[in-house]
């Protein structure tokens, strides 16, 4: 039996949903803020912050103030100590942490939550089904949860992570999803799992979809099979199509794809930000390959689902509000194209006024629904001499470059930044150029320059450091395809050396 009908009808449904939350945005993020609050009004959190005297969004505003991740860090403690009714009264089913760095927080999961990812990934399919039809005729290779992180119960007794990708999406489609996904077995260590991916992946004749996150992850699986071609083959043994197929595939000058995947239509990844340059490396090893951008996904919550050409605002999955740079709250039919905004939400599983540092720019305002594209992380911040760069603010600068690259803060012999280029060499001195150019459309990193407080950019050329630190934050516990490329890095321990 195909599972893709069965998926395709529940797709249409939460795609007519959706559409209908975003042709009354006012109205529909009113009911939910009142849905959230009146079902969690009897909690812990909803009885300090006075849920049952909450009428609209202005009361919420005034009553409930805006938290970063640490300031929310105590509530999330309690809920992974195991206390019960703290930030919901549905009982947490798991734990997820957050990005991949060292400390991540654990945000509990409820089946309500995981409701509000169903209600945002289906639209999204319900769109690509309808423009590449053929997608059913095949399977899809879907990368969302970490791949080396061993099993884990916390001591509340519940597990960090979901038993699969497909539970996401609720427990009705498993079935269904199950029939229609291959998932490559684990691994303990990254060099034998992409091996294993590799084989498995190849075996894969009518694959017709990919779906990951950061272009870096799938380059990474690119990249690294033509260099271990010979394990991946002695993988295979036994299997004379793939072997086949394969061996065809690494010496064809029309590249992998067409041997290896003839079935293949679309590849689903980020697209926005800094990941573009790296999603054009994906596009230029899968030429006649539809490449599809992403909305954005937190762990937290959903934020934006692409339909079709624009990145809607998930209305479905929880209420929001964005931010200006003074702080002032904006709901998303007050949005003003051109405009950028960081994002606060308000979730289904227990999130309430949760200021995110993610900053999205609002293109435009068609028929009253924004159009957002994620542009960095308002929290990520250099400042060597009172300069303050933020990532959003660098990873514009850095966009004319037709190559990954980030800038990273030097403080000796004298403070500097380093440009950080993913290439064998440089693009020429215009490249240093315009960047510097646009990094001086701060006024304190002008002057700065301009009284030798901060000398020029130095290049460094570092092919694939981009997919290194990918690693090596999936190698610290996070998702192997869940790190952002970003602008700015101010870690120089995830670089190579």
């Amino acid at each position: 039996m195909n599972g893709w009908p069965h998926i395709a009808a529940e797709a249409r449904k939460e795609v007519a949903v959706l559409r209908r939350a975003l042709e009354l945005p006012q109205q529909q993020q009113r009911e939910l803020l009142s849905q959230l609050l009146g079902a969690n009004r009897d909690t812990a959190f909803g009885l300090e912050h006075g849920f049952e005297t909450i009428h609209d969004p202005d009361d919420f505003r005034r009553r409930v103030p805006l938290r970063c991740e640490q300031q929310y860090q105590p509530w999330l403690e309690r809920v992974s100590a195991g206390e019960p009714g703290v930030l919901t009264r549905a009982a947490p089913i798991a734990f997820e942490a957050t990005g991949g760095t060292t400390g991540a927080k654990l945000i509990p999961y409820t089946p309500h939550s995981l409701r509000a990812f169903r209600a945002a990934v289906l639209p999204w399919l319900a769109h690509l089904l309808e423009d590449f039809p053929r997608i059913t005729e095949g399977v899809a290779y879907v990368a969302a949860s970490p791949v080396l992180r061993e099993r884990q119960v916390l001591p509340c007794g519940l597990p960090l992570g979901l038993p699969s990708d497909a539970a996401y999406l609720g427990d009705d489609l498993l079935p269904s999803l199950t029939q229609i996904m291959t998932v490559p077995p684990r691994a303990s260590e990254l060099a034998s799992w992409q091996v294993s991916a590799l084989a498995h992946l190849a075996r894969q004749r009518s694959l017709t979809l990919i779906s990951v996150w950061s272009p870096t992850f799938l380059l990474e699986l690119l990249e690294f099979l033509p260099r271990n071609a010979e394990c991946v083959l002695a993988r295979l043994q036994g299997d004379a199509d793939a072997t086949c197929r394969l061996e065809r595939a690494l010496g064809a000058a029309d590249g992998l794809v067409r041997h290896l995947w003839p079935a293949l239509q679309v590849v689903s990844l980020w697209m926005d930000g800094a990941s573009r340059p790296y999603a054009e490396r994906v596009r230029a090893l899968l030429p006649g390959v539809h490449l599809d951008a992403k909305g954005v996904l937190a762990t937290e919550s959903a934020i934006t689902t692409r339909i079709g050409e624009r990145a809607v605002p998930a209305l479905t999955s929880a209420f929001f509000e964005f931010l200006d740079g003074d702080g002032t709250s904006y709901l998303a039919h007050e949005l003003t194209a051109g405009r950028c905004y960081r994002v606060a939400i308000t979730t289904p599983g227990g999130l309430y006024r949760y200021d995110l540092g993610d900053e999205f720019r609002c293109l435009s305002t068609d028929d009253g629904q924004p159009d957002l594209r994620f542009v960095g992380r308002v929290g990520v911040v250099s400042d060597l001499v009172g300069e303050k760069l933020t990532d959003s603010f660098v990873a514009q600068a850095l966009a004319p470059l037709r190559v990954g690259a980030a800038l990273v803060p030097c403080s000796s012999p004298a403070p500097h930044y380093e440009l950080w280029m993913d290439s064998i060499q440089p693009q020429g001195g215009d490249a240093t150029a315009v960047v510097e150019a646009r990094l001086a459309d701060n006024p304190q990193y002008a002057y700065a320059r301009r009284i030798g407080q901060l000398r020029p950019l130095t290049v460094v050329c570092s092919p694939g450091f981009a997919q290194h630190r990918a690693r090596l934050l999936a190698s610290r516990g996070g998702r192997l395809g869940d790190a952002k490329s970003c602008g700015l890095i101010l870690d120089r321990g995830q670089l190579p050396a």
